[in-house]
Formats: structure tokens, C-alpha cells, sequence
């Protein structure tokens, strides 16, 4: 598969990686199994998956005409299919096999096709053999391996687009394509079977992978899920957070998680795999490989909770502080996460000229400068505002606004809102809850290295750029000293992931979960120390202080 269709070639340690730990080993019984990758690209995982095939035939002592059948390799694009074929009929010369049966073997194992419409046309039940003996036998498969593409959906054509959600029922909001491979991948496995990938890990804990995370804890077992970000996992330097998932149709067990570091690669893949699969909890138990770090869990999140990958430490914490405390944003909090108004055109919407429409027009709009010193000062900006408590404006009503949206009209109809919305073309993105503007809010900035809370009393409408917080049960300052604490920032850490140059994203999803007391259950002079703290915007007393409303000693460090 080319890059334009999302591929992203995988390094041969890391194939070798991940064939080991999800037992695609030469000593196994290979030729009695099926084997599936799902988007074959340059044969990164094919061509040692048929060095490891044809090495377990030949321990067997058995035909090679009996591996035809074990292994089924797609590829979407026809050249690049006939190229592959080339490749694996070279690699199996090289094993000392005739060119002849090198070429029926390559025939029958590689498919110039689409997988997910095969396995979702088959309804995760089988791929599409040849015959109905072969079907039978083969109900399921015992091993899906590879690296799915890199393809968000809106990059598809719309009928192809429509078709894969159809078929695939965890692909949901704006999840990549890599979402349907796992689903398809997963249903076609027999009872044991594995699937194991290399993927961007960020549906492990953004918003669009709850319905494949709910998927795979409820009919699946975890079984690792290894943290490539800065090891050397691919050909090519990639915008991306790889990690490695070994998930297998079994009950649930322990889970080995661990991160690769950047020396990881240096190691025997083989003799790396083989110490993380008999890695065992206690100072007696066997090490990790050099360059790895983790732990072994003794469960698994449950239904689409995200998947924190981060030190044993730390995710005992994390789970600790789970089951005492309700989340942030919950009915017994009161709370409420959400994210300022997004216009589709700043350029437009946004002014700070308090003349340009009609005053009644301008709202006082909060932009991410304004919090900058921990302190709300408004800048002067507005928010050229279309809407009313009963809905959008009638242009004619306002003849300002109407005169100065009309100069724009080119610009504004282009966007996608008003291509959907032809008729209020003038719209926001988001609609403006006016009732907002008066309430008092603690603004957290999107991008930053820790919370950022700062409180506005009632006095501004925000940006998009800004999450904010509301409440009718906290006092804002007492909530605001708890978030900006360590504490604070440890919930974000393990929930979410770190953008390149170390900065954390302040995902409403990830606010929500962060575990909180009630606040009745804060005693007065911790709750007055709390408040002093968020005023003096002292991060090290807020931490010290929250350290004791959670009742623990301290957070561990990173490892």
C-alpha cells in the first residue's frame, strides 16, 4: 500500500516484535492454523510471517502445498499486490523452494482486495475461501497481525466512507480507518485467536474509540499493549503515538504494560519478546528487556473507559483513586465540562472594533491570551454574534450586521456549516448559549504543559480554544486549586497523551474523569487553603493541600 493510501512501513525488529508476542513463532503448529494480515503494503510482517510458515512446515516434515491454506495476505492496490508477489516468490527461492511452487504458494496466499469489505461482508464469521471445505474448517482464524493504515475518514471517498460504517459499528465520530480494521479484525477470530497490531493508540482514549474499546472489553482479553512513541517502530519518522496491542478472544487475564524506549530496537526482537511475555510482577520475577519498561496488570478497564498507558506506579494510583471518587462531571457533582464557541471563520467573527455592527451585536468573547498570567484580563475582543436566546438572527432586523456579513458572504459560505446550513449561511459553527455569558466559570486553556484554571465571574463567552467548567454545587477557586495541583494534572497525564514538545491537550473528555471529593467532604480550613492558593496562583500549596483532601502521600514520578 502506498502512502497516499496510508501506509506507514513498519521496521523488521518491530514485525518481529510483535509476530513473537502474539505466538507466530516457527515452533508452533503454523501450518494447521490461518493466519491473516490485513493490509500487506511492502511485506513488513508478510515475509517473516512466510519464513517462520515455511520453517514450521519443514520441522513437520510435511508438503509445502499443505501451507496454501494458512495464510492470507490483502493489499488494495494492484501494483503494489503484483510487487509483493514478486518480493515473497523472491524470499521463498531463497528458502530453496522451486519457482513453480513459489508461485501457486504466492497466488493463494496474496489478495489484491479490500479487507474490510470482505470481513465485513462475511459479518466477522470467515474470509472467503475457496471452497466450502476449506470455509468450514476454517470458521475463524487464529492469528490477525500487522499495521492497519493511517486514514481518517473524511480522506475517503463518501460512498466508501458510508460503507465501512455500515459495516463497522464502532466506527463513530471523527475515528480513523485503523478503527474499523481492529473491529473487522476481531470478529473474525476463533475462540484464542489473536489479533495483534501496531497502531496510532490515541482511540485508546479519545472520544471516537468507546465503542471499540466497549467491544473489546466486553468480548476479548487484553493481553499487552506496549507504548512505541519514541522508539524506532517505522521506516519513516511519523506524525503519530504508535503502540503495540496483543488482544486475543479469551477471558480476560493480567496485562503486560510497557513502554519502548529509544534503545529497544538495539536488542534480538526475538529474546525482547520472549522477556516481556514471561515478565512477572515481585523483585524475584523475570526482567524486562533492556530499553523496556512496565508492569503487569491484574485486570482491565472496563467498557469504554480509556486505557491509561503509563508506569505501574502510577496506574495503581490512578486506579485507586477511581474506585474512592466520582468524576469531575457527573449528577452528584453538579459539574459541567464543556468548550467555547467555534466559528468556522475567527478572521470574521471574531473584532475587536466596538463599532463595526450593531452594540447589542458584540459579545465579549474570552481568547486564550486573557488567562495567560492566571488572572482574567479581557483584551477588548468580541464575538460578532448571530444568534439570540430564540435562535438565529433575521439579517434584516440588523442592518449593521447584515451590511458587514454580506462584505464576507464569499468567505462565510465556503465553510462546511454553511454548506450544510445554505439558508444561514451567517451562522456560527456552534450555537451561543447566551445563558453562559453570566455565569461564573473557571476557563482551562486547550494546549499547556498543567491545568491552567482561571476564573471569569460572568463576564465573558468563550473561544474555542478554551474549555470551561461550571458548577452548582463547587466553590470555583476551591475546584480551580485542585485542578492546577499535581493531582490535577496526573488524571490528564494517564487519560490523555502528550503532543510533540511535551505539551498535554485539555480534552473535555479527559476534565471529565478526573476524580474529585464532593465538596462537603473538604473540611473548611483545607477548603479556605485551597481557595488562598488559587488566588496566589501557588501551585506547590495547592499541591501539598490536595495531597491531603485525597488522602495520599504523593505522585510518582514518570518512569
Amino acid at each position: 500500500m502506498s502512502v497516499a493510501f496510508g501506509a506507514v512501513y513498519t521496521r523488521p525488529w518491530t514485525a518481529n516484535l510483535i509476530l513473537d508476542l502474539a505466538g507466530y513463532r516457527a515452533e508452533e503448529n503454523l501450518v494447521d492454523m490461518m493466519a491473516v494480515e490485513p493490509a500487506a503494503g511492502d511485506g513488513a510482517f508478510l515475509i517473516p510471517m512466510i519464513e517462520r510458515l515455511v520453517s514450521s512446515c519443514r520441522r513437520q516434515a510435511r508438503l509445502l502445498k499443505e501451507c496454501a491454506r494458512s495464510l492470507t495476505a490483502y493489499e488494495l492496490e494492484e501494483a503494489a499486490a503484483d510487487q509483493l508477489r514478486k518480493a515473497t516468490g523472491d524470499k521463498l527461492t531463497d528458502l530453496g523452494i522451486s519457482k513453480v511452487e513459489a508461485q501457486k504458494l504466492t497466488s493463494s496466499w496474496i489478495k489484491n482486495g479490500d479487507f474490510l469489505l470482505d470481513a465485513g461482508r462475511h459479518n466477522g464469521t470467515s474470509l472467503p475461501f475457496k471452497d466450502d471445505a476449506a470455509q468450514e474448517k476454517n470458521s475463524g482464524v487464529d492469528f490477525v497481525i500487522g499495521n492497519p493504515p493511517y486514514i481518517r475518514l473524511e480522506e475517503i471517498p463518501q460512498n466508501r466512507n458510508t460503507l465501512y460504517r455500515s459495516m463497522f459499528s464502532t466506527m463513530r465520530g471523527r475515528a480513523d480507518i485503523y478503527v474499523a480494521f481492529y473491529e473487522a479484525a476481531l470478529r473474525l477470530l476463533k475462540p484464542g485467536g489473536v489479533c495483534a497490531f501496531i497502531c496510532a493508540d490515541r482511540w485508546m482514549v479519545n472520544h471516537y474509540g468507546i465503542e471499540l474499546r466497549r467491544l473489546i472489553t466486553s468480548e476479548y482479553s487484553v493481553e499487552a499493549v506496549i507504548e512505541m512513541h519514541n522508539a524506532e517502530a517505522f521506516e519513516t519518522e511519523v506524525d503519530a503515538y504508535p503502540a503495540i496491542t496483543v488482544i486475543r478472544r479469551a477471558e480476560q487475564g493480567q496485562v503486560l504494560v510497557a513502554r519502548a524506549g529509544s534503545t529497544a530496537r538495539e536488542r534480538d526482537a526475538s529474546a525482547s519478546a520472549f522477556l516481556l511475555r514471561n515478565f512477572t510482577k515481585g523483585s524475584n520475577g523475570a526482567p524486562l528487556p533492556e530499553g523496556f519498561e512496565g508492569c503487569r496488570a491484574d485486570g482491565w478497564f472496563k467498557g469504554g473507559d480509556p486505557w491509561p498507558c503509563t508506569s505501574p506506579k502510577r496506574l495503581a494510583l490512578l486506579k485507586h483513586l477511581e474506585e474512592r471518587f466520582p468524576p469531575l462531571e457527573s449528577p452528584v457533582s453538579e459539574t459541567k465540562v464543556g468548550i467555547g464557541v467555534a466559528t468556522g471563520l475567527d478572521e470574521v467573527f471574531i473584532t475587536k472594533d466596538s463599532g463595526l455592527v450593531e452594540r447589542d451585536r458584540l459579545l465579549s468573547i474570552a481568547v486564550t491570551s486573557d488567562i495567560a498570567t492566571g488572572t482574567f484580563k479581557w483584551s477588548g475582543s468580541y464575538l460578532i454574534n448571530p444568534w439570540t436566546e430564540e435562535g438565529l438572527v433575521d439579517l434584516k432586523d440588523f442592518p449593521g450586521l447584515r451590511k458587514y456579513f454580506e462584505e464576507h458572504r464569499d468567505k462565510l459560505e465556503k465553510r462546511h456549516v454553511a454548506r450544510v446550513h445554505k439558508r444561514n449561511w451567517y451562522r456560527t459553527i456552534d450555537r451561543v448559549n447566551l445563558e453562559l455569558l453570566k455565569k461564573s466559570k473557571l476557563y482551562v486553556p486547550d494546549i499547556k504543559n498543567t491545568i491552567h484554571p482561571v476564573l471569569d465571574e460572568g463576564t465573558s463567552y468563550p473561544h474555542h480554544n478554551l474549555y470551561f467548567i461550571i458548577s452548582n454545587r463547587w466553590d470555583l477557586r476551591v475546584l480551580g486549586a485542585l485542578l492546577m495541583s499535581d493531582v490535577g494534572k496526573f488524571f490528564v497525564e494517564s487519560y490523555g497523551v502528550r503532543m510533540r514538545g511535551g505539551y498535554l491537550r485539555m480534552q473535555a473528555q479527559y476534565l471529565r474523569r478526573i476524580r474529585l471529593p464532593l465538596p462537603e467532604q473538604i473540611p473548611p480550613a483545607q477548603s479556605q487553603a485551597l481557595v488562598d492558593a488559587f488566588d496566589e496562583r501557588d501551585a506547590a500549596e495547592a499541591t501539598r493541600m490536595a495531597l491531603k483532601v485525597y488522602g495520599i502521600d504523593g505522585i510518582p514520578p514518570e518512569e
